[in-house]
């Protein structure tokens, strides 16, 4: 490659990183991040994580993540019973947490909007999806999807069965079986949800993205939110 060539290309990468820390920087005085001393380009996601948490507990004091608004509203529904029976589309356990998490986030839940479709589970920007490799520490309001529901022997024609996180560590969800007279909202262990999904790739998490989790930016669409996350 000829010199000037070269030259043109060592500009190039000066400028870009240039541009790019100057952006850093200026995200570090406007307060948005609490960034290291030395250049950083790329941030992965642990890295982000932390410095969302700083963030919001620097900015709101004595208040809960985003995310403890779904376990606890998972405590309420399981305590309510609001809805009666859940016989959208007849799968029960998915209808229960798609309304836990549009109550939560202020999306409202499909019965209290008079309608058939559930928002947050649908704005997939909202959530991380991981497989759980059952070691890593889970959070309240996480969703948890099994390969196996825990409430009979596990098959090839086993169905997902999906629960949520609530604020005491227990796992809710909602279940109605052929041999019951009437369905169950169920309360149990961690353990337990997960005893006919072990292996690899048997476990999914929704968990809420830290941008939202720890107020970094407001919900999309819900009125009011911007309002509430700036006090």
């Amino acid at each position: 490659m000829p010199k000037t060539r070269w030259a043109i290309v060592v500009a190039g990468l000066i400028l870009a990183c240039t541009m790019g820390w100057a952006l850093l920087r200026y995200l570090q005085m406007a307060g948005e991040f609490d960034l290291p001393a030395g250049p950083l380009l790329v941030l992965d996601a642990q890295r982000y994580e932390a410095m969302a948490r700083r963030h919001f507990f620097r900015h709101h004091p004595g208040e809960k993540p985003l995310n403890w608004r779904l376990a606890e509203k998972a405590v309420e529904f399981h305590h309510t019973q609001p809805m009666g029976k859940f016989i959208l589309q007849q799968n029960d356990c998915s209808d229960f947490v798609d309304c836990i998490t549009d109550d939560a986030l202020g999306y409202t839940a499909r019965f209290k909007r008079g309608s058939t479709e559930h928002v947050a589970t649908h704005i997939r920007s909202l959530w991380r999806l991981f497989y759980w490799d059952q070691r890593a520490p889970l959070m309240p309001g996480d969703i948890i999807s099994v390969r196996h529901s825990p409430w009979y022997d596990p098959s090839p024609d086993s169905c997902w069965h999906v629960g949520i996180i609530g604020s005491d560590g227990q796992v809710y969800d909602f279940v109605k079986l052929k041999s019951w007279r009437t369905a169950r909202y169920g309360r149990n262990s961690l353990l337990w949800f997960v005893r006919n999904s072990r292996g690899p790739e048997q476990v999914i998490v929704w968990r809420l993205h830290p941008r939202y989790r720890y107020r970094l930016s407001p919900l999309p669409g819900v009125a009011g939110d911007e309002r509430r996350q700036s006090r």
